[in-house]
């Protein structure tokens, strides 16, 4: 594992490792925008380019506020935001997530950090019934501890979320590693300073490639 850190420009073993999770380590941002643009059309209004690209990484209210500016936009009823995000999450609860699979790349990275010993957390906005049936769908236990959209902290693009999730585990936020995807999530995951991978310009999968490599990382509590 000595050539992913090596690849990712670090000196040293990260103390832990912390993950966004839609985007980055599965692929359910597409499931959002599908299931957001549903409620709005039920409701009458128009669904844009824009609003998909906004709603990837926000917190549950700004979603919300989102769904409802688009109903408004193409004159429907105006309905309880809260109410409208309700319906997307039942969408995610019940259809998406229960066949929730890793990207590629992610299991081979998961798997090799966890057995070398290095913390690993999940990072996210999703609210946390949301998680657990994610969890429950992967073939593997993997992290040792989460923060979700559910725990009382800013949302990101506030840092506070992965300085909770370094607190969690014990390790000093600027001696841990953030893989991200989403603009929200990455100017929350460089505020916070840790090291950061933007795993759109460096993808999983080439990460897991260099693990055939005959060196390897020493275990964490070395």
């Amino acid at each position: 594992m000595f050539r992913i850190w090596e690849r990712l420009g670090l000196s040293e073993v990260p103390q832990a490792v912390l993950w966004d999770l839609d985007g980055t380590l599965v692929d359910s941002e597409s499931a959002w925008v599908a299931y957001s643009k549903d409620v709005v059309l039920a409701q009458g209004g128009i669904w844009e380019d824009a609003d998909s690209a906004y709603i990837f990484g926000v917190s549950k209210l700004e979603h919300a506020n989102r769904l409802a500016q688009a109903i408004a936009r193409g004159g429907g009823e105006p309905n309880d935001p809260c109410a409208l995000y309700a319906m997307v999450e039942d969408s995610m609860r019940t259809k998406a997530y229960p066949n929730t699979t890793l990207l590629p790349g992610a299991a081979e990275l998961l798997v090799v950090l966890r057995d070398v010993g290095v913390p690993q957390v999940l990072v996210t906005a999703t609210a946390a019934d949301l998680v657990d049936v994610v969890l429950s769908a992967l073939p593997e236990h993997y992290f040792n501890a989460l923060v979700t959209g559910s725990d009382p902290v800013p949302a990101k693009p506030d840092p506070a979320p992965y300085l909770l999730g370094a607190k969690r585990v014990g390790a000093e936020i600027s001696r841990c590693l953030i893989f991200e995807d989403s603009a929200v999530g990455l100017a929350a995951a460089r505020a916070s300073t840790a090291n950061v991978v933007d795993v759109s310009a460096t993808p999983l999968v080439e990460l897991a490639a260099l693990l055939s490599d005959p060196q390897t990382c020493p275990r964490a509590d070395l």
